[in-house]
């Protein structure tokens, strides 16, 4: 089971995004930092080649992560993009890195493979390993039903434990703090992601936490699920927040329970800039 998935819009600050989720993973598996500086730099690297090179037009079309870092001793990254593919043939000779940074992230991965996606575009595969460790090089493909069908715009699908605090955190606060919101309304933002961290899981109909953050100019919408029937109302009526002494209603502008899309229950939770 692949630990963290996240998809977010092809855009330059979105990169940074990536960079927060794979610093929570850090934390979480407590990863040396020297190791986790190498995986955030090769995966911004391909993460930069999808924003500049993938796309054109006005559409910023789609970027894809996923990582797995086992036991913490090996960590398999994949970065994907469905846009204009890259033909090798097509490159001339002395352009070594192929618009992707590709000699650092040689120089960083243990073993990298980068091959063309059966939906368009190119997926770019790393595994990152600690001195003596002898992981094989694993294919992994991520499920187009799991991150698309919850997350329509950022969305993560985490594996139940301490990843989904140390990185749903991160990614609020750098969400919030991008929307300008005050000390205090990007304050009550992480509450609210600490709180649906604490016990989403025990409401999921699959194993992950999947949870989508879409930011606007003046908000952060949650969109937690899919659910199990009646899993909103019960989730909803646990949000209580450690230390605030009330509901999670309380510091939110708008919740409500959506299953118009057929695959289960979402429980959808905005809070605006301003009170």
């Amino acid at each position: 089971m692949t630990a963290l998935k996240i998809r977010l819009p092809a855009k330059p600050d979105n990169v940074a995004v990536v960079r927060q989720a794979l610093t929570g993973l850090g934390d979480a598996y407590e990863l040396d930092p020297d190791f986790l500086s190498d995986i955030r730099t090769a995966v911004t690297e391909a993460c930069n080649n999808v924003v500049i090179h993938a796309y054109s037009g006005d559409n910023p079309g789609l970027l894809e992560v996923e990582a797995d870092p086992g036991d913490g001793s090996a960590v398999d990254v994949l970065v994907r993009d469905y846009g204009a593919g890259l033909q090798p043939n097509t490159v001339p000779p002395q352009e070594r890195s192929l618009g992707l940074g590709l000699p650092l992230i040689a120089a960083l991965a243990r073993q990298y493979e980068i091959r063309g996606n059966h939906g368009g575009g190119l997926e770019v595969h790393m595994l990152f390993a600690g001195p003596g460790t002898e992981e094989e090089f694993r294919a992994r493909r991520l499920s187009d039903d799991d991150v698309r069908s919850a997350a329509p715009t950022a969305g993560m699908s985490i594996v139940p434990g301490p990843l989904v605090s140390a990185i749903s955190g991160r990614v609020t606060a750098m969400l919030a703090a991008r929307a300008d919101f005050p000390l205090d309304r990007l304050a009550d933002a992480v509450l609210v992601s600490d709180a649906i961290s604490a016990h989403a899981e025990n409401y999921m109909s699959s194993g992950d936490v999947g949870l989508a953050i879409q930011d606007s100019d003046d908000s952060l919408d949650f969109r937690v699920g899919p659910l199990r029937t009646g899993g909103g109302k019960g989730l909803l009526s646990e949000l209580e927040v450690p230390g605030f002494g009330g509901s999670l209603e309380r510091l939110v502008d708008s919740v409500s329970v959506d299953n118009s899309e057929g695959h289960g229950e979402f429980l959808v939770l905005t809070i605006r800039r301003e009170e």
